[in-house]
Order: structure tokens, then C-alpha cells, then sequence
């Protein structure tokens, strides 16, 4: 196909197209002539991919750069920081700065569970930054549950690793790794949603209605 219909397949019009292969996010065309080149369903796949990683998973062109040079090349490493879209964690220097008891629990928490994940690692950051927000914010009922948060971690990545066992071939089981970890945390978040959502009957008021003037005005 040429590339006015890769961009009908995709829905991507033809300046972004020539963007992302400017920027090494898409492969070039097979050259037909000196200003024609022939696209394949293979462009269409890799279009898709883009579009799902820039505009649910939030990354930037950088990082889905780094991400689909490692899908081309055999002997890619994806590294887990490379898969999301960024936040406020401090990274691995976090627990230098954080309450050392909350830099204890998340330890704690990680011997108890039998995760290797290494202290000085980013996911043992973000767990640990994230607590003393939450009870910085006074809302350490959150904090004080997390041994279920985290049973429930452990049979998500449970179930992560069977889907990446079932794939067909290094090349399908590494796009799957992208795809599962950047848009699994908002597929996760929509079904977090959803189940609120069926097991409320009604909504939880933001303020007490009773007891104070403010409340009935």
C-alpha cells in the first residue's frame, strides 16, 4: 500500500506518518521510484502500537523510540523505567530521603511477599514515596491495607506472566511485555473504576450532611 493508504488503515494522516519515520518510530517504506515507497500490514501494527503507547500510555516520542528500537533489534532489554509515562518519584535515591519507616514496612512488606525487587530499585521507590504521600495527606487507612494491595499485586503479576508464556516468539512475547506494562496500569485502573462502580449502591458523600452549618448550607 502506498502511504495516502496507510493512512486510511491506520487513521494516522500522512504528515504524521512522515513524522514518526522521521523520528525512528516507524520504518521506512520499501522504495518504488524516487518519491514513491510501498508500506505493509506490518506498518499498520507498528502505527497502532504508537498510537496506543503516546495516547493512553502517556509516553513521549523519546521514550517510544527507545521502546521500538529494542522491539527491531533481536538482543533487546527492555528496561521497566523506559515503560512509563513519568511521575514524581524521586527514583532509586527515594528511600535516602523517605521515612525510614516506611522504607522498613515496604521491606518488610517485600521479604513477607518473597519479591527480589532491590531496595535501592525504582519500584521499591515509587511504593515507598507513594505511602508517605498518602500519609502525608492523612489517609493511612490506604498504607495500613497494604498487605491486601499487595495480594492483589501478586495475582495481577501472576497472571501477567502466564500471558507472557502463552506468546509465540520472542518478537511477540517483547511487544507484549511493552504493550502489558504500559497500558496495564490503566486497564487496571478503568476495571478499579468499574468494580467501585457495581459494588456501590450509593455514592459516598465528600462532607458529613449532619452536624455543622457548613454542612447544611
Amino acid at each position: 500500500m502506498r502511504i495516502a493508504e496507510l493512512s486510511r488503515a491506520s487513521g494516522v494522516s500522512t504528515a504524521t506518518i512522515k513524522y514518526y519515520i522521521r523520528e525512528g518510530l516507524l520504518p521506512s517504506g520499501l522504495l518504488t521510484s524516487s518519491n514513491q515507497a510501498r508500506y505493509t500490514e506490518d506498518h499498520v501494527h507498528r502505527l497502532r502500537l504508537i498510537r496506543a503507547l503516546m495516547d493512553i500510555g502517556g509516553l513521549t516520542v523519546s521514550r517510544i523510540r527507545s521502546i521500538v528500537t529494542s522491539l527491531d533489534d533481536p538482543d533487546g532489554v527492555f528496561a521497566p523505567e523506559t515503560m512509563t509515562a513519568g511521575g514524581p518519584f524521586a527514583g532509586p535515591l527515594a528511600p535516602l530521603v523517605a521515612d525510614p519507616r516506611t522504607v522498613a514496612t515496604v521491606r518488610s512488606l517485600t521479604e513477607r511477599q518473597g519479591w527480589s525487587a532491590p531496595v535501592d530499585g525504582p519500584e521499591f521507590a515509587a511504593v515507598v514515596e507513594l505511602l508517605d504521600v498518602l500519609c502525608e495527606l492523612g489517609q493511612e487507612r490506604f498504607a495500613d491495607r497494604l498487605g491486601d494491595y499487595a495480594e492483589a499485586a501478586e495475582r495481577i503479576a501472576a497472571v501477567d506472566e502466564e500471558v507472557l508464556r502463552s506468546c509465540d516468539g520472542d518478537r511477540n512475547r517483547a511487544e507484549s511485555l511493552v504493550v502489558g506494562t504500559v497500558l496495564g496500569d490503566s486497564l487496571l485502573s478503568a476495571l478499579r473504576r468499574l468494580a467501585r462502580a457495581g459494588r456501590i449502591a450509593a455514592p459516598v458523600p465528600a462532607f458529613a450532611t449532619s452536624g455543622t452549618s457548613e454542612a447544611r448550607s
